[in-house]
């Protein structure tokens, strides 16, 4: 009779009945990891995207912000000959700031327009208070990409609050909508 000792040590080898059993719980185990490894990758990439995002937005809103609190005055595109025509998809008014200590560009006008999937902030600087033209020299700068519309801000003349809203859409789809209310106290000219 043989016992389970001498079949050992006959065996030289794994039988192809184990060698498929082997292969099966191993697989069992590893696909999950890398599926769960793959779940991890595109919550890590979709997050990055998120916060992209979300800084390009916030950088925006803030940086607007603090350009229409420290201004002197709130004109609307309407008063600036031409200016609406160039620049079509604006935020719908001009920031004037004065510096009284310049010469050469005292009356700085600035205007935020998006164009493609960015905010371009131009600024005008001018001697006198005459208002420019939009065929007068500017220098600009992109402020912020993935941005997807600006055209949601508005003006409460009789309360003096300008109700920014801008939207953003990363590539990927992901979108972001932020809200702020500036209380204006400066002259709004419209």
């Amino acid at each position: 009779m043989l016992n389970l000792r001498d079949i050992y040590r006959k065996s030289d080898g794994f039988t192809l009945i184990e060698v498929i059993l082997v292969l099966f719980i191993s697989s069992i185990i590893i696909i999950p990891i890398f599926s769960i490894l793959g779940f991890s990758i595109k919550s890590c990439a979709k997050g990055d995207e998120k916060d992209q995002v979300m800084m390009n937005g916030r950088y925006a809103i803030e940086y607007i912000k603090n350009d229409i609190k420290s201004a002197d005055k709130i004109v609307s595109v309407d008063k600036i000959e031409g200016l609406d025509k160039k620049f079509p998809n604006n935020i719908g008014f001009v920031i004037l700031k004065i510096n009284e200590e310049s010469i050469s560009d005292k009356y700085t006008y600035i205007l935020y327009y998006k164009k493609n999937s960015s905010i371009i902030r131009i600024a005008y600087n001018l001697v006198n208070e005459k208002y420019p033209t939009a065929s007068f020299n500017y220098g600009s700068n992109e402020l912020c990409e993935f941005a997807d519309c600006i055209n949601n801000t508005k003006i409460d003349i009789e309360n003096s609050i300008i109700y920014l809203e801008l939207d953003f859409k990363h590539n990927s789809g992901e979108r972001l909508r932020l809200k702020s209310d500036i209380y204006i106290r400066c002259p709004i000219e419209y």
